[in-house]
């Protein structure tokens, strides 16, 4: 049940949901109340009270264990704060990325900071200036291209462990404690020694409202503002990641250093194609890191979710080894919704050629003299 009064709007939610996930019947509370409080608004209703259940009974099976005889307790009701973040042991390695030269490089400058502080700022008596050294860095790039990856990476590196969080789980947990959660994931951080990633960062990055209208907008006011204190008194490696460009606030961007990702080069895409491509993988020869690398506008998450979905149907169907045209085509399937879907062989005669000459071990541009390219692949 919610209730609606007169200025200033005050937006209630009560009752709870037998046996639903507590996760899940958060984020339906929040759902609700953001909805509730956006209609209110718009159309400056008076006071009401607007009743939502479910008829249709669910049983719900017996604990395992008889609860002790006694009064009957209350529905246990998840509550506001006291939120717990776990670090947990990276996943990847610096020699696992395969990036472009710049970001790579970019990417050391980032984490040598975390690793010579200890002498700038405490050998050679910068901590007077800066009583606390953290960097914040924005991974900021379209999905698939290695954030995750480099986040764990970067811990790995620096022998910590390492604690994600998204922001959609911060704001989700309860309406309004968007800011507490924040403080403590940050207090987790600073209590594991771990390098804390905050995925989904576009809104938490973004400039504040001037004029927020919405309770969801104060939210994430409230939470950027909680942002860069936390900032300010945190020592140790805090990583963004952000999918698009967009315009910073000015307060968070001074604090930022900006690591860019991109889809893979060539090079890249050699090398992320080869270790998706493991010896004991059955496949015909044409089946090449080089020949397949040919495909550009190909993210590296593309690349692993094509070879997993090809050695699946190949599985199902029986086949004994995976093909070039079933790779292909599962590539293709894996990028027909996006805007630059990878050009066929078929379709680009340049292209069709490069792909031969790779599986035939051969790069560089194309003799002038050389026969044309389904001469290549008969003879």
């Amino acid at each position: 049940m919610f209730t609606r009064k007169p200025q200033p709007a005050e937006v209630s939610i009560e009752g709870v949901i037998p046996g639903a996930p507590a996760g899940e019947t958060a984020i339906l509370r929040s759902r609700i109340h953001s909805l509730t409080t956006e209609f209110v608004t718009r159309h400056r209703v008076g006071a009401f009270e607007l009743r939502v259940g479910n008829r249709i009974t669910t049983p719900v099976p017996a604990p395992a264990a008889a609860a002790p005889a006694g009064p009957a307790a209350a529905e246990p009701v998840e509550r506001p704060g006291g939120a717990e973040f776990t670090a947990i042991e990276p996943s990847y390695r610096m020699d696992q990325l395969a990036l472009p030269a710049r970001t790579s490089d970019r990417l050391l400058d980032c984490i040598a900071f975390v690793e010579v502080a200890p002498v700038v700022f405490d050998s050679w008596g910068l901590r007077d200036v800066e009583p606390h050294p953290s960097i914040a860095v924005n991974f900021r790039g379209p999905p698939g291209t290695g954030k995750t990856m480099a986040a764990h990476a970067a811990a790995h590196h620096l022998r910590r462990k390492i604690i994600l969080s998204r922001l959609s789980e911060l704001e989700s947990k309860f309406h309004g404690q968007g800011p507490k959660n924040l403080v403590e994931l940050f207090a987790s951080a600073r209590k594991q020694d771990a390098v804390l990633f905050i995925d989904e960062a576009e809104s938490l990055l973004s400039r504040r409202f001037a004029q927020p209208e919405q309770a969801a907008e104060s939210a994430i006011n409230s939470m950027r503002t909680e942002l860069l204190m936390a900032l300010d008194a945190y020592d140790g490696l805090v990583i963004f990641a952000s999918n698009l460009p967009h315009s910073y606030d000015t307060a968070v961007e001074s604090r930022l250093l900006h690591v860019d990702f991109e889809l893979p080069d060539r090079d890249s895409r050699v090398h992320i194609w080869r270790s998706h491509l493991p010896p004991r993988l059955p496949r015909t020869p044409d089946v090449t890191a080089e020949a397949l690398a040919e495909f550009d506008g190909v993210s590296g998450r593309d690349i692993k979710l094509t070879v997993i979905a090809a050695a699946v149907s190949a599985a199902r169907r029986g086949l004994p080894y995976l093909t070039l045209d079933l790779l292909v085509g599962k590539l293709e399937e894996q990028r027909k919704e996006k805007e630059n879907p990878p050009v066929r062989a078929e379709a680009d005669p340049d292209l069709k050629k490069r792909i031969v000459r790779a599986m035939n071990g051969r790069t560089g541009p194309e003799p002038a003299d050389a026969p044309p390219a389904d001469a290549i692949i008969d003879g």
